[in-house]
């Protein structure tokens, strides 16, 4: 997370102190697969950095690229018109993909 704050100008520490965040991370943190769970963890040094569980990295995208926003709203507009169509397998149906999710555009 760190490196990729320091790529697009952006300073970690507005991301972590943003309303948005905190919310988004009370909101994760009441699914029962994530209670108790940490979310980041911060590490200082020379090696240091912070690093976060995967499910806030479409979140932290969207907060380092409004390019990358953009997409993400049309590509759920595209899934809710019917213009494209979102499958979703088992993990044991499918190895081609760790989170077994394929949006296929018409």
């Amino acid at each position: 997370m760190t490196k990729a704050a320091q790529a697009f100008g952006k300073k970690l520490s507005h991301f972590w102190d943003s309303p948005d965040t905190s919310a988004y991370l009370e909101a994760v943190g009441q699914l029962p697969e994530f209670r108790g769970i940490e979310l980041e963890d911060a590490r200082k040094g020379r090696y240091g950095g912070t690093w976060a569980h995967p499910k806030l990295a479409v979140f932290f995208a969207r907060w380092l690229d409004v390019k990358f926003a953009v997409w993400c709203d049309a590509a759920i507009e595209d899934i809710l018109k019917g213009n494209a169509e979102l499958v979703i397998t088992k993990p044991e149906e499918s190895v081609d993909s760790p989170q077994n999710v394929r949006i296929a555009n018409d």
